[in-house]
């Protein structure tokens, strides 16, 4: 079947511009107290998610946006870990990827794109650490509650951007830190402790899955998915990378409850894709909407 569409923009030199401005900017350095406490262990990110809304939610792009989906979804397993760990934070909806797409590419990129479609890793991590993110609710005139690429393609140009009432909205809901990743440890790692990875690559897959869930790399891709699982098995150690194009889009055999639209990556391939054009960044800290404990109906 026909590949989805991709978006990722390899620019080094803006990975470079926001690894300069960030207070956290790799996980090598960052991540040092959690360093090894992944090695041998097996979780499963997607879960906190999926438990939360009853089942998980498969983005399906329409346009090259990959970038925004894979660090929306970032955020939403991120917030679902949080509230699963008892932080005192409430879910309200999935996160709008068009806003994170819209800042990535005008607010961030200063429109540098042009018309074409597609976004930098970096600039996304900026995005929802500095501006924020929106909710898949109705914010006035905008609806965003259900994904829309022509809306996320009209945001993007490079005179729009979002909308100046939105950003208001956005700003208090921001990720607290990002982190370049640029290995299989670090990735497991961040996992391992709660934090998932927006994996941009160049790097390809089949779409058929193998006995044991894993798709072989082939190909090349300018894409951006999500690392959301690790299983450290001294056998054939992995992560799990969720994909933005549908439930269906590849097939074959599944474990440990993954879900549709997904595959597992070998731990060698994972460290092609985050050594190889860094740009990948884990996610950590987010900023919710406070739990308020009402004993009365608000009219």
């Amino acid at each position: 079947m026909p590949f989805g569409p991709q978006g990722h923009v390899y620019d080094w030199r803006q990975v470079e511009a926001s690894l300069a401005a960030s207070p956290t900017p790799s996980f090598a350095s960052t991540g040092h107290q959690i360093y090894g406490s992944g090695e041998g262990k097996t979780v499963c990110l997607w879960l906190a998610l999926q438990k939360l809304l009853g089942q998980f939610p498969v983005h399906e792009q329409t346009i090259g946006d990959c970038v925004s989906h894979g660090f929306g979804l970032g955020v939403d397993v991120l917030q679902a870990v949080e509230i699963q760990s008892g932080d005192n934070e409430r879910w309200v909806a999935e996160t709008a990827t068009e806003s994170i797409y819209a800042i990535s590419r005008v607010e961030r990129g200063k429109g540098q794109l042009g018309n074409g479609d597609g976004s930098v890793g970096a600039w996304a991590a900026d995005a929802v650490t500095q501006w924020g993110v929106l909710q898949r609710i109705q914010y006035g005139q905008h609806d965003l509650r259900v994904y829309s690429g022509q809306r996320a393609k009209e945001w993007g140009r490079p005179r729009a951007g979002l909308p100046d009432d939105l950003e208001p909205k956005a700003k208090p809901f921001v990720v607290g830190v990002t982190s370049l990743v640029t290995t299989y440890e670090q990735a497991r790692d961040a996992i391992a402790n709660g934090y998932p990875v927006a994996v941009c690559s160049d790097q390809g897959f089949d779409d058929v899955r193998d006995s044991e869930g894993f798709a072989r790399a082939m190909g090349s891709w300018a894409h951006c998915m999500c690392f959301v699982g690790v299983d450290d098995n001294p056998k054939r150690p992995g992560l799990l990378c969720q994909n933005s194009w549908g439930r269906n889009w590849i097939r074959g055999p599944k474990r440990l409850g993954q879900p549709d639209g997904s595959f597992w990556v070998d731990a060698d391939v994972a460290n092609r894709m985050l050594g190889r054009n860094p740009d990948s960044w884990a996610l950590g800290k987010f900023s919710g909407y406070p739990a308020q404990n009402l004993d009365y109906l608000l009219v």
